[in-house]
């Protein structure tokens, strides 16, 4: 998601600074895009980032889509890094953001934070609720500075590096179809469009918002998907 929504903000024309513990081999040459090495399953502090590189640049637009891939505690891992490393770069950074112009701040949330699902665990849930809780806090705290913040909320997503494997999964292609009011699975491109929206002009008016970003699933009451899948 990280790297589709970087490509949307290139797109843009603009310069993009990534924050993350590895560069990413597709924009290592590329003169708009540079990257601060930082390892958010232990970032407790901003002076713990690279300052004087992020230095030279007022942010525009700030975009979280980090996950917890570690191997440790996954309560304490996933609070960490979802809740804490996203506190601490947002606080960090604020007094970075230009003065003028829109300016704009999205977080990847999850449905699991308004629903219940067994493939993720209960620190999972907990920290995509507390995200959007945060959304709407520093829509309301930053709304003064002019700074927006939402989050989007996506179903399950098909990524480059799965797409092979979905497509070879007819079973899991027709449970979505079925399952989906769009018939079908979403793609990273359709969650990065909307923070790309969220993150410009055309969303002025907007913060303090969590939006699903799931094909309308979310909209459907339950019984009526059971009915329809033993049909």
């Amino acid at each position: 998601m990280g790297l589709v929504i970087v490509e949307r903000f290139l797109a843009r024309g603009f310069a993009v600074t990534v924050l993350s513990r590895r560069p990413c081999e597709k924009h290592r040459e590329n003169p708009l895009v540079r990257h601060v090495a930082v390892d958010l399953e232990k970032l407790s502090d901003f002076d713990e980032v690279d300052g004087d590189y992020l230095s030279g640049r007022p942010i525009r637009y700030l975009a979280f889509a980090q996950r917890f891939r570690g191997q440790g505690d996954p309560w304490q891992g996933e609070i960490q890094v979802g809740l804490t490393a996203t506190r601490v770069l947002i606080e960090g950074l604020v007094d970075r953001f230009a003065e003028t112009g829109d300016r704009a701040i999205a977080a990847v949330s999850s449905v699991y934070a308004e629903f219940v699902g067994g493939s993720q665990p209960v620190g999972y849930h907990v920290v995509k609720a507390g995200l959007n809780a945060m959304t709407r806090y520093y829509a309301w705290s930053l709304g003064g500075r002019g700074i927006r913040m939402n989050a989007v909320m996506p179903l399950t997503y098909i990524k480059d590096e799965s797409r092979a494997f979905y497509q070879s999964q007819g079973a899991i292609n027709d449970l979505y179809r079925r399952l989906v009011p769009l018939q079908r699975m979403g793609e990273a491109g359709d969650n990065a469009d909307v923070v790309d929206f969220l993150c410009s002009e055309r969303a002025a008016f907007i913060t303090g918002q969590s939006l699903f970003v799931d094909g309308g699933v979310s909209i459907v009451w339950p019984e009526e998907t059971a009915s329809k899948f033993s049909a």
